[in-house]
């Protein structure tokens, strides 16, 4: 019987670890909308699992800052203010700089290439205006170069803030469209790798942040 117990709890254990890292990555790329109730019964039938697995994945994410409950009972996608875009953009210039400072050395040319082929995507989603496909390529372009500086507490870092202003991203972005990326900060970046100018590709890196944080003070 307690090893059936045991079983039991190590397979609830896994479901909760697998749905909250999918819940995690959905969010990271904007996938929820600041403001949306996000229902424990919802998220479990979604994903087929129990509710029990579901509810412990979304303590996580409250507990990390990227849902909030608007009450007892209904959790919500948390909308951010003008402070908190504040703060948010001063730790993200800190922390993101250091971690493209530190990956600097180590971005080899598979990289760049993988790079180039992500920035490829992103371009084509600014011409379709494919928000969803705009806010993956953004992540994914920005943690490739972040897991290259080798620090799990600083990408953890980021990660948390990530957590906090993506889904309000999506929200400017699906409201004004992708053509409001003005300025092409990934492809300065790129040719500053290939020039191995770490400078000029750390301050491309700092002008995309703020570029994106932008978007948010002024919506």
């Amino acid at each position: 019987m307690a090893a059936v117990e045991q079983g039991q709890l190590g397979a609830s254990r896994t479901a909760h670890d697998e749905i909250y890292q999918k819940l995690r990555k959905r969010m990271l790329e904007g996938g929820f909308m600041p403001g949306e109730v996000i229902s424990i019964r919802h998220i479990a039938r979604e994903y087929d699992i129990s509710p029990m697995p579901a509810r412990e994945a979304m303590r996580r994410l409250i507990a990390e800052g990227a849902l909030q409950f608007a009450d007892r009972r209904k959790i919500i996608v948390p909308k951010v203010d003008h402070k908190r875009i504040r703060d948010i953009l001063t730790a993200r210039c800190t922390l993101e700089r250091e971690l493209a400072e530190r990956a600097f050395a180590s971005i080899d040319a598979r990289d760049v290439a993988e790079l180039q082929r992500i920035d490829e995507g992103i371009n084509r989603a600014i011409m379709e205006g494919d928000v969803n496909a705009y806010m993956k390529g953004n992540f994914e372009f920005h943690f490739l170069i972040y897991q290259r500086a080798d620090s799990e507490v600083l990408i953890s870092l980021v990660e948390m803030l990530w957590l906090q202003f993506g889904p309000s991203m999506r929200f400017v972005f699906s409201r004004w469209g992708t053509s409001a990326v003005a300025e092409d900060h990934h492809r300065q970046a790129l040719e500053a790798l290939n020039a191995q100018d770490r400078s000029g590709f750390v301050a491309a890196i700092e002008a995309d942040i703020h570029q994106g944080m932008g978007f948010l003070k002024e919506s």
